[in-house]
């Protein structure tokens, strides 16, 4: 197995498990605030002042968190780019929740990197590998 074949295969493997949804598989959400997105994907800019810039990938400003917790929040809601998003009034689900997503994609994380290691002893790709599989599935982790 080459490591084209690698990414393929595990592209296919987590595609074929389910990847759960953020945030519906993470959270309840019974009080929430409505903000509207683009439709198109989104990164994290600059933090001013405590507040972080949620920016499209061309630079255009979308809108401001008021932290970095939600700041994720919005970018792993927005996997499926909707046109609107439910984000939780207080701040304890917002953290609660995005620390159970990037443990379940940390897990992830860990099952590709023991598979390579295994697969491709000594090899030191491991990073790039790793973001290319995420990549294709559409997946970030900050």
């Amino acid at each position: 197995m080459n490591e084209k074949e690698f990414i393929s295969s595990w592209t296919t493997k987590i595609n074929s498990e389910g990847i759960k949804n953020f945030p519906d598989d993470f959270v309840q959400l019974n009080e929430f605030d409505e903000v509207f997105l683009p439709g198109k994907v989104l990164v994290i800019g600059q933090e001013f002042f405590g507040s972080y810039e949620i920016l499209t990938v061309d630079g255009s400003l979308i809108l401001q968190a008021e932290n970095h917790s939600k700041a994720k929040f919005i970018i792993y809601s927005n996997r499926q780019k909707p046109v609107k998003i439910k984000i939780p009034k207080h701040e304890k689900v917002v953290k609660d929740s995005v620390l159970w997503y990037e443990e379940y994609l940390d897990g992830i994380i860990k099952k590709i990197e023991t598979d390579y290691k295994k697969n491709f002893p000594g090899s030191k790709t491991y990073g790039d590998i790793t973001n290319n599989i995420l990549r294709m599935l559409n997946l970030t982790r900050y």
